[in-house]
């Protein structure tokens, strides 16, 4: 078993890794398929105006609770040397607010309720992410995030689990997805003693302020561009396959098949990453490999005439970017000039979570009438190319 790095609690990392999967157990099986269910429930003849509406509600509600999340673990932070009381309250909000989501039967009342859904969440998340700059050691925030890459994939099975024949109705799907996040979350709460103003330092500071300001400004555009990238992809990738699918019935199985198989290259691969870049003591290297890796990916799907071509250039692309936000994740957060703002100056950088959402229809609709989706993937490699070479001006990496 590898021990823990220097100065961190044993057990730490695995308490820590599964409380951030918990997370994402909060959060997918909603977003993937409960909120449709509940949206086509209480207005089937205007799901698709209905569900834009909170998905685009949600954006702003989650963007700025982010912040404020951010800001208020700080607070606490500061006078107890402690983030768990704000996981703990979001935990106990989210379970409230999913019940409001149950028992909604209105519009107005499910976009009330998705807005405190997200400020729950955010709680949670927030001050959970800021956990990791506190303790976590600069040499091992590379290991760290890597292995936080399950957290996508086990957010879609826990999809697939609060929705099994298990659960027939919407209040035990909803208490299901609450349960299984709370099992995930609890123990870190109960076990896990941060070490405050003690804990992970930074081997030396950043030159200035002033130069840190700037690198986190430079980091915040390479990983916005990047998300705006990969929230394409997410886009546009199952018609794009569509269309160049020439077997028996439509490309859904096949598409779901290649998906899994990528999703397990990727987990891998990031985890693998993550340990290497500690070893080799640099992010940077690391981000130009997986930018290469994602223009070059993106570039291939746009070439490619069949099928297979494009779902290697997807694999390609997707491993260059899950890469690139992990280890990027492990940079931003060395770059951070103060520990009593972690918080706050954290919560910002994941603004680039949130508003790459509403690039893709812009993005489409600038490309040229008949021009195709091979036009948007090349108009995605630009962008992605953009921020690494963004990424790669970071001048204060330690």
């Amino acid at each position: 078993m590898t021990p823990p790095p220097v100065g961190m609690p044993r057990g730490f990392v695995a308490l820590y890794t599964l409380a951030y999967c918990g997370l994402f157990v909060a959060f997918m099986p909603f977003v993937s398929i409960l909120l449709q269910v509940k949206v086509a429930a209480i207005d089937p003849a205007n799901r698709v105006t209905l569900l834009g509406q909170a998905v685009l509600g949600g954006a702003l509600v989650a963007s700025i609770a982010n912040i404020a999340a951010g800001w208020l673990s700080d607070l606490r932070w500061r006078r107890s040397g402690s983030r768990r009381g704000p996981i703990a309250l979001g935990l106990v909000l989210i379970a409230f607010a999913f019940a409001a989501v149950h028992a909604a039967t209105t519009a107005t009342a499910l976009l009330v309720a998705i807005a405190l859904w997200q400020v729950a969440l955010n709680l949670m998340f927030a001050p959970m992410v800021a956990v990791m700059a506190d303790e976590v050691p600069d040499g091992a925030k590379g290991r760290v995030s890597g292995l936080l890459g399950i957290s996508h994939p086990i957010g879609v099975l826990s999809a697939a689990a609060v929705t099994a024949p298990l659960f027939t109705t919407e209040a035990a799907r909803f208490a299901a997805n609450v349960a299984l996040a709370a099992v995930m979350i609890v123990p870190f709460l109960l076990f896990v003693r941060e070490r405050g103003a003690g804990g992970a330092s930074h081997p030396g500071a950043p030159a200035t302020t002033a130069l840190a300001r700037r690198d986190l400004i430079r980091a915040w555009v390479a990983r916005l561009a990047m998300q705006v990238a990969g929230n394409g992809l997410t886009a546009y990738a199952f018609f794009h396959f569509s269309d160049r699918w020439r077997g028996q019935g439509d490309a859904a199985g096949p598409v779901a098949q290649a998906m899994a198989v990528v999703t397990g290259v990727v987990v891998v691969a990031t985890i693998l990453a993550g340990r290497w870049s500690d070893r080799v003591g640099g992010r940077k290297p690391f981000l130009g490999g997986a930018t290469l890796l994602v223009v070059t990916g993106l570039i291939g799907m746009a070439l490619a005439p069949g099928f297979l071509g494009a779902a290697i250039g997807y694999g390609v692309t997707q491993t260059g970017l899950s890469v690139f936000l992990a280890l990027h994740s492990a940079l931003a957060m060395q770059l951070l000039p103060s520990p009593a703002t972690r918080g706050r100056d954290l919560a910002i950088l994941n603004l680039t979570n949130t508003l790459p959402a509403c690039v893709p229809p812009l993005l489409a609709a600038l490309v040229p009438a008949g021009a195709g989706l091979s036009a948007v993937f090349v108009a995605l490699a630009l962008v992605a190319a953009a921020g690494g070479l963004t990424a790669l001006t970071i001048r204060s990496e330690r």
